[in-house]
């Protein structure tokens, strides 16, 4: 091996990673070069151990990160003669090679900005054809949100032109999938900030006419809508003559103002010639104390009174006689009373279907769930009013006894229902039903799908695929499978079946799958029993029995009911398991595993390892860039082009570290959840099963009513209180 410790020749830097080539015993001659910088040394080194042919990109021509996108390619076996070109840009060269991993040859098109060359590919991916407007000039970010758009099914072509930048676009794309009119702000004249502030309105049902002329500034739109939201009378500051500070002032004092006054407290004592009378601070009420009741007093006397003490309002006139008469009923009277304002009644909708389906499944007296009879969604047909919006009310005024108007506020509107499946009517309230299937209600979001009803599904049926809910009223045989976007739910029984779901998968009478076939959900599976069964749910697992079953949750098992059983086979829960009675008295072999310790292991090993990576290549870029600045004066060096790349790759690797410890912080958080881990039997827990929480492993012994913890390199056991 040649030496190539040559004094003054190279950087500790480049000297390093040829002195890790020597060690990794590889043909360092190919890189030991002056003309390269310690990193693109690097990345030709990593190319070698990996027995790669570098050739492709062992070019001083080009910069680190287009080495490190030919050498990804050669990697993965593409064919990198597509990209491996110097005069394409690192980020293009990704694009490329992104498209070539997917099956998308995209080097015919290597001349496009880099960000267009995304969108291409992931509309490609997509099946979204983007080609009138790339051919039309638009920019990625026009692109991206267009993408967006036609992604989620919404409309927008009609309201996109050249004019409007990405984020303009990003506005109306938002309108159009909140399903409001678009129309009011889809103009060249708003700045996005306007666009956005009249969007946000429109969505919370507020009257955006009362700001949105464009000679207001996004800030002072922003000041009216949130006086709007807050009920109150946005008349008192919306002239164009505020600027946005003054109109947030004036709309805090009229907040203020509209507070309700306290009725009690400390009273003010004024004495008259013939009674006292107490004036309460609040201004809202005025007693007099009559030193002889049942002594008339003069009429003059006591409107004396009334006028000397400022009361102009709410004066009970029946009192003043009374008084003037008399004939009091004691010592003590209320003169006069103010009134207190009432705040308008809040908006709210109106549904006609039943949104309270699958939130409280029908509970047997022994903890068990009837899933035979519980209602697990509703229907609606096409044209169906599913919804109607019922605007806030104005609020009624009130007023102090000194005459004084005490403003009052205007109910809170309800922000427009976001969703599917649905359109909203010109009045802006009523919603109808686009086609026939399943609704839901979740929080703000209203969705109609695509329900599929089936009678039976066996292999004389074939299999079923289907964008949208299936549910089945009769039985799923055995070797067929269901596969829907959405929820899945049977009636009746089902076999050794593959049934898969993007929703939940609901069996009303159990599983029995003999050990073939399989469950899978992204959401819950849950189902009146599971035998020799494999289920996998992103959620939780349900059920009021399950035997000699691989069930795997993303939360938590739960096996209800007094006679609940949990006996047989593995099952795996990320943070919960609890059954009644666990395993069985013949000591059946049970495996409950809680936790992922290996995962997130390898995950923190993973992330580990990326920053030591990144935080190499950022040390060698970083001495790289302090040479270049020894080396050269400033009016040289910042126009460098390889200076300049410097400066950006130390960006881009300062900002990879960032997202690292980000994603680091959130494996710790996961992981303290895990620590909180637990088993919870309210019955009987048998020998035989074997407990593993967090890679820690203990055998049962029997017991009644305890919860299994881990405590640091061991599992204890408590008695459940």
């Amino acid at each position: 091996m040649a030496d190539f410790a040559k004094e003054n020749q190279f950087t500790p830097d480049q000297q390093a990673e040829i002195d890790a080539g020597i060690k990794d015993n590889i043909d360092v001659s190919i890189y030991a070069k002056p003309e390269f910088l310690a990193i693109q040394m690097h990345e030709i080194r990593i190319g070698l151990v990996e027995q790669i042919p570098v050739s492709y990109y062992a070019d001083s021509r080009y910069d680190w990160f287009q080495m490190e996108e030919i050498r990804k390619g050669l990697e993965m076996s593409l064919d990198v003669s597509k990209y491996a070109d110097p005069e394409i840009s690192f980020d293009r060269m990704r694009q490329i090679r992104k498209g070539l991993e997917a099956g998308i040859d995209l080097s015919d098109k290597k001349n496009m900005a880099a960000g267009v060359l995304q969108q291409l590919r992931k509309a490609t991916l997509e099946h979204i054809d983007l080609s009138v407007y790339i051919n039309n000039g638009f920019d990625e970010d026009q692109l991206h949100q267009i993408r967006l758009a036609k992604k989620n099914g919404v409309d927008i072509d009609s309201y996109v032109i050249p004019d409007f930048r990405g984020i303009s676009i990003r506005e109306i794309r938002l309108g159009l999938e909140h399903h409001i009119d678009v129309s009011v702000y889809a103009s060249r004249e708003y700045t996005w900030q306007q666009m956005r502030e009249i969007r946000l309105g429109l969505e919370k049902h507020l009257d955006v006419e009362q700001y949105k002329n464009v000679l207001y500034s996004w800030q002072q739109m922003r000041e009216i809508r949130y006086g709007l939201e807050e009920g109150i009378d946005v008349s008192y500051y919306r002239s164009f003559m505020y600027t946005a500070k003054l109109m947030r002032q004036r709309r805090l004092d009229l907040l203020e103002k509209t507070k309700m006054p306290i009725q009690n407290g400390e009273a003010v004592k004024k004495r008259f010639s013939c009674f006292d009378m107490l004036l309460n601070q609040s201004g809202m009420e005025a007693i007099v104390i009559l030193p002889n009741p049942g002594v008339p007093i003069a009429q003059d006397e006591v409107l004396s009174a009334i006028k000397e003490a400022d009361i102009k309002k709410g004066v009970d006139y029946a009192v003043v006689k009374a008084i003037c008469d008399g004939t009091t009923s004691g010592d003590i009277v209320t003169l006069a009373k103010g009134v207190m304002p009432q705040a308008g009644a809040d908006g709210w909708y109106e549904f006609f279907f039943d949104t309270n389906v699958k939130s409280n499944p029908v509970l047997m007296e022994d903890g068990s769930v009837d899933y035979q009879n519980a209602k697990w969604f509703e229907l609606v047909k096409k044209g169906q009013t599913v919804a109607v919006y019922h605007e806030a009310q104005e609020g009624t005024p009130g007023y102090t006894i000194m005459g004084e108007s005490l403003a009052t506020k205007k109910g809170k509107e309800k922000p427009i229902l976001t969703g599917s499946g649905f359109q909203i009517l010109e009045d802006k309230k009523t919603y109808i039903a686009m086609e026939n299937g399943k609704i839901e209600l979740k929080d703000n979001r209203l969705v109609i799908s695509s329900l599929l009803v089936l009678d039976d599904v066996t292999c004389a049926t074939g299999n079923v695929d289907f964008d949208g809910s299936i549910y089945v009223r009769g039985n799923v045989g055995q070797g067929v499978s269901i596969h829907a976007t959405r929820d899945v739910l049977v009636d009746g029984y089902t076999e050794s079946s593959v049934i898969e779901a993007g929703g939940d998968i609901i069996l009303k009478k159990g599983n029995n799958a003999s050990g073939r076939g399989f469950l899978q959900a992204n959401g819950d599976v849950m189902g009146m029993f599971f035998e020799s069964a494999r289920v996998w749910a992103g959620g939780k697992v349900s059920a009021n029995y399950c035997l000699r079953s691989e069930i795997h949750a993303g939360t938590r098992i739960e096996i209800s009911g007094r006679n609940g059983v949990l006996a047989g086979g593995l099952a795996q829960a990320q943070n919960l398991i609890q059954a009644t009675n666990i395993g069985n008295e013949a000591s059946l072999a049970t495996r409950l595993v809680l936790g992922n310790k290996d995962k997130n292991v390898q995950m923190q090993v993973d992330l580990q390892g990326r920053e030591k990576k990144v935080s190499q290549e950022l040390r060698l870029l970083l001495n790289a860039y302090q040479e270049f600045r020894k080396k050269f004066e400033p009016v040289i060096r910042n126009v460098h082009p390889t200076y300049l790349k410097l400066e950006d790759a130390i960006y881009t690797k300062k900002t990879e570290l960032e997202e690292l410890k980000k994603r680091k912080d959130a494996v710790e958080k996961e992981q303290k959840k895990q620590k909180s881990a637990k088993v919870v039997v309210t019955g009987n827990l048998y020998s035989g099963v074997s407990v593993e929480i967090n890679g820690v492993i203990w055998r049962s012994e029997p017991m009644r009513n305890v919860y299994l913890v881990s405590r640091g390199n061991r599992i204890g056991s408590v008695r459940n209180v």
